[in-house]
């Protein structure tokens, strides 16, 4: 009887950081906490669920085995720091920015992404009607650029070494502080995380079917997507651990048998979409351990699904440009109206970007989206013609324009100390 890996009991709030952590060291599963934040004693809950306080900067960091070169194992450290907080739909979020790069053909050579509120919230599959949405929205954003991952021995496929590695996701270069502004995001993507997504089956999986599911299937998913990504059989968990710490249903002991039950219930629906099977050897996915310091508890194993995403079966990638709904260009340029104040049609873009070219248009329509929030009335024909004229003639940046971008770059971080509760900071934009 394998004895359950008490490595895998993960902290209850953090399981989207642990996954962070594990998806960029694929082969290497086992982790152990190296001390509690003090933050955790700020964790809130909503019904069975853990949620993380948008409040203290969060440290989450994790030890790994690996084996180096000469055959030795040794112990590295991962660690994901977020110095304004995080909630747990800030790393859905996280995962529909990585689906969605990794789903385009080309990833801009500079770096650079422009995208709007609603066409992130597509991409993501979050909400963006109103303001309320569009301000939860923008914190989510604001709040994950701050997000830094290191490892003291990331794995480098092309040398075959365990290397120290240091990365940030995105860095915001410019958003308005309008809070329903059409004006588009400009990310700056940080090269490590590019290369990652642009050379590494790391963290691919079905984003479509994991934002169908509820929570806690999610989170079963994610798991047994990384657990089941280089072997058939999962490792071997301790039951109630794993119903608390990574599905993150209620610690308190008399809800022992309401655990184990919604625990069931989570792998009967994660088989019934083949995400998972019972464990042949023990006939089901529970067995109670006869013998070791855990002996009398139940295990937990499982052996993969057809439906988890195997090594290199990166399915979704380049997949879907085609679409005019999944341009992130098309998304700013319709936002202009003509003179019969109607939006710009698909035809006419395609047209545009055939005789201008997408970075002549990307340059130009972050000027004139600005115009229109701010200078609505200096438009002489309509906000359409303005826009061909400027390609036309490549005018460059206006003055005002270049003051403006200055201006929302400092406002309202001049004085931002990392120690300072997020609330505090900058309240727009640590709304829940």
């Amino acid at each position: 009887m394998p004895r359950a890996n008490p490595q895998h009991r993960h902290g209850t709030a953090y399981a989207g950081l642990d996954f962070i952590k594990a998806a960029f060291c694929p082969l290497e599963f086992n982790a152990i906490p190296l001390q509690k934040h003090a933050g955790w004693a700020h964790l809130g809950r909503d019904e069975a669920l853990a949620n993380l306080e948008v409040s203290d900067p969060l440290v989450y960091a994790r030890q790994f085995p690996f084996t180096d070169r000469s055959g030795h194992r040794k112990t590295g450290t991962q660690v994901v720091t977020a110095a304004f907080g995080l909630a747990p739909t800030d790393f859905d979020m996280f995962l529909g920015f990585f689906t969605y790069l990794k789903r385009l053909p080309e990833i801009s050579a500079d770096g650079r992404s422009f995208l709007t509120l609603d066409f992130i919230a597509n991409q993501v599959g979050l909400p963006a009607d109103g303001q309320a949405s569009y301000q939860r929205l923008r914190s989510r954003i604001f709040r994950f650029s701050y997000v830094k991952y290191t490892s003291s021995a990331f794995w480098n496929r092309e040398m075959k070494t365990h290397d120290i590695k240091n990365f940030g996701f995105y860095n915001l270069a410019g958003m308005s502080r309008l809070t329903e502004s059409r004006r588009p995001i400009e990310f700056h993507w940080d090269p490590s995380f590019l290369q990652i997504v642009r050379e590494g089956t790391l963290l691919s999986f079905d984003y479509d079917l994991y934002r169908a599911l509820a929570p806690a299937l999610r989170r079963l998913y994610l798991i047994a997507n990384r657990d089941g990504w280089n072997q058939r059989d999962s490792s071997v968990f301790l039951a109630d651990d794993f119903a608390i710490h990574q599905i993150g249903y209620d610690e308190k002991p008399e809800l022992k048998k309401i655990r184990l039950f919604k625990l069931r219930k989570v792998l009967a629906a994660a088989e019934s979409l083949d995400l998972i099977r019972p464990f042949a050897p023990w006939k089901g996915y529970f067995s109670e351990l006869k013998s070791g310091p855990d002996a009398g508890k139940l295990a937990l194993r499982w052996t993969r699904g057809p439906a988890l995403r195997t090594k290199g079966g990166d399915h979704d990638a380049r997949r879907y440009t085609d679409r005019i709904e999944n341009d992130a260009l098309y998304a700013q340029v319709k936002e202009l109206r003509d003179e019969h104040g109607q939006p710009c049609p698909p035809d006419t873009y395609r047209r545009l970007v055939a005789k201008f070219g997408r970075e002549k248009l990307q340059k130009q329509i972050v000027v004139l989206l600005a115009q229109k929030e701010f200078h609505p009335g200096d438009f002489k024909k309509s906000e359409l013609a303005a826009f061909i004229n400027r390609c036309q003639h490549d005018h460059p940046e206006p003055d005002w324009y270049r003051d403006l971008r200055r201006a929302e770059r400092v406002a309202g971080f001049e004085q931002v100390k990392p120690s300072q509760l997020s609330l505090d900071m900058y309240d727009t934009f640590f709304r829940r």
